[in-house]
């Protein structure tokens, strides 16, 4: 089981822009030496030795995580802006997938900006099935792309095989693997996703402002929380903005970490960071709860930024 991150950004897109290139561009000019550049080898070494933060970016698409249980057996997670570059990347596969799955935690903009435009929900052929415990799914997603917000209509112009999915019940088997969801904190309602498959354990958890009752040692929390190899969590705050934006429905890192350490996480992913944050800034974010979490937990709790692009084993 694997999971790659087509979107992590929260609230809205967040473009890398060309003064931010050139910002980066700058700083790493300014860091060459002579010894750097004599030969091929130096030059490579000297890009390895470049922080993530200038060599790469933690992307700028909002939320969409792709979950593959095997070479032709996959889920998808959100369909923010993220989505977009997933559906014309499943093009290049030989033969395409015929069907997708697609979980929503909510109906935000940041996590449903993407679909209008997936590209095989427009293809006759394919099957796209939609996920959540809402009664109303259909309605919500049908009226995202009515006129005048969008220029044709899903009823009129996507492919005739959908299929809307009510969860009633707290679990769900697809594909052979055992699908959890709960309801978290988070205005509106929003719902988290525990997977479990082939003895391993992966967890979406976005959109929560995590509170006291999420760490208390239920049954119900057990089952859902507990023991997770990589779970996916909104960090978009530091502990300051957390409690300055209070009830907006998101969580700081440090509490991030505190609540993974406490339900015994592998690894952590810090995910819906916040768009106003450039490379370097969120970054820093990652090197301060890794701080935190070995001070709590010596090396129990490993963590990571969820970054635009990247495929992880589970």
């Amino acid at each position: 089981m694997k999971f790659t991150v087509w979107g992590s950004r929260g609230s809205h897109p967040m473009p890398l822009t060309p003064a931010a290139v050139r910002s980066k561009i700058s700083t790493v000019v300014q860091r060459i030496r002579p010894t750097d550049i004599t030969d091929a080898a130096t030059r490579e070494r000297f890009l390895a030795s470049l922080p993530s933060w200038l060599f790469g970016t933690t992307g700028g698409n909002t939320a969409c995580v792709q979950l593959e249980l095997d070479e032709r057996r996959q889920i998808v997670f959100d369909a923010g802006s993220g989505i977009i570059n997933f559906g014309f990347r499943q093009l290049q596969r030989d033969p395409p997938p015929q069907e997708y799955h697609i979980f929503f935690t909510h109906f935000h903009y940041d996590h449903v900006q993407g679909l209008p435009f997936f590209i095989h929900a427009y293809n006759p052929g394919v099957r796209v099935h939609f996920y959540s415990p809402l009664d109303n799914l259909q309605e919500v997603l049908s009226k995202q792309m009515a006129h005048p917000y969008f220029p044709i209509t899903m009823e009129d112009k996507m492919s005739g095989n959908f299929e809307f999915h009510h969860l009633t019940e707290d679990t769900l088997q697809l594909y052979g693997a055992t699908i959890r969801w709960r309801e978290l904190n988070h205005p509106g309602k929003a719902f988290g996703y525990r997977v479990e498959h082939d003895e391993k354990v992966f967890a979406y958890v976005t959109d929560v402002e995590l509170q006291e009752t999420d760490f208390a040692k239920t049954d119900e929390n057990r089952r859902f929380f507990a023991s997770v190899h990589a779970m996916i969590l909104d960090t978009q705050y530091t502990l300051d903005e957390a409690i300055d934006k209070y009830n907006w429905g998101h969580s700081s890192f440090s509490l991030g970490v505190d609540f993974a350490h406490a339900w015994e996480t592998s690894r952590l992913y810090m995910f819906h960071h916040e768009p106003q944050y450039d490379d370097k800034k969120i970054e820093q974010n990652l090197q301060s709860a890794r701080w935190y979490a070995n001070r709590i937990g010596g090396n129990a709790l490993a963590v990571f930024l969820a970054r635009e692009g990247e495929t992880v084993d589970v």
